[in-house]
């Protein structure tokens, strides 16, 4: 198994899952291959039932999906208002 690293990016609150989050740069993470990412967002604790959104390297993308290395993730919540 090999090792990827990722850039996370967290909106809409989301970030409040990662200590000291920053807001420019993203969190990076490092990871095992074969992870989706449901297997992100469980590993640093975001309820799968916040997620609306996953951009993958700015395409939008399912929560199976398994990430590669270097990917960008951007994680948005559902956001409501009117």
């Amino acid at each position: 198994m090999s090792n990827l690293n990722i850039t996370l990016k967290l909106f809409g609150g989301l970030d409040k899952y990662i200590k000291d989050y920053n807001h420019k740069k993203g969190a990076s993470l490092h990871l095992s291959s074969n992870q989706t990412v449901i297997d992100v967002a469980k590993k640093i604790g975001i309820p799968i039932n916040r997620i609306s959104l996953v951009l993958i390297n700015n395409n939008a993308t399912t929560l199976d999906c398994i990430v590669k290395n270097n990917d960008i993730i951007k994680i948005f919540p559902q956001i409501g208002g009117g």
